[in-house]
């Protein structure tokens, strides 16, 4: 038989553990950001990004889709690009890091990005702009 006080130890160290393990299984899983490239179908962005927090329509008509998450630990293959002309510094920063070999999406990995998501009249992703990132 075993001891009363040997019971609860074992029983707070089963419980410790267990809750250690539901904690670490709570980090956020990486977004495949392929799908913001121009032609993918609204549906394969929802179904990858999840709800946006925004769906309204664009001043000729067609769907603008507002998107909130933590990117991941494992980065994903794409980035997508500021198409403002005041975030071309950005771009090039970015072509940078390609070309030494250093993944742009590294930058991306725990932080929160607000992303806007134009469609065309097919609900077709026309282009993508980074709104706001954050630690």
């Amino acid at each position: 038989m075993i001891h009363p006080v040997r019971l609860v130890a074992l029983c707070a160290i089963g419980l410790a553990l267990f809750s250690a393990g539901c904690v670490s299984s709570r980090t956020e899983t990486k977004k495949d950001l392929t799908v913001l490239q121009p032609g993918v179908a609204r549906e394969a962005v929802i179904y990858e990004l999840g709800n946006p927090v925004t769906s309204t329509k664009s001043r000729a008509g067609l769907p603008v889709d507002v998107f909130i998450f933590v990117q991941g630990t494992a980065p994903s293959k794409k980035v997508p690009r500021p198409v403002e002309p005041e975030q071309a510094d950005a771009v090039e920063i970015f072509a940078l890091l390609e070309r030494s070999g250093h993944s742009p999406t590294a930058l991306l990995v725990g932080k929160k990005l607000t992303l806007q998501v134009n469609y065309d009249a097919e609900e077709r992703v026309t282009d993508t702009v980074l709104l706001r990132m954050e630690d």
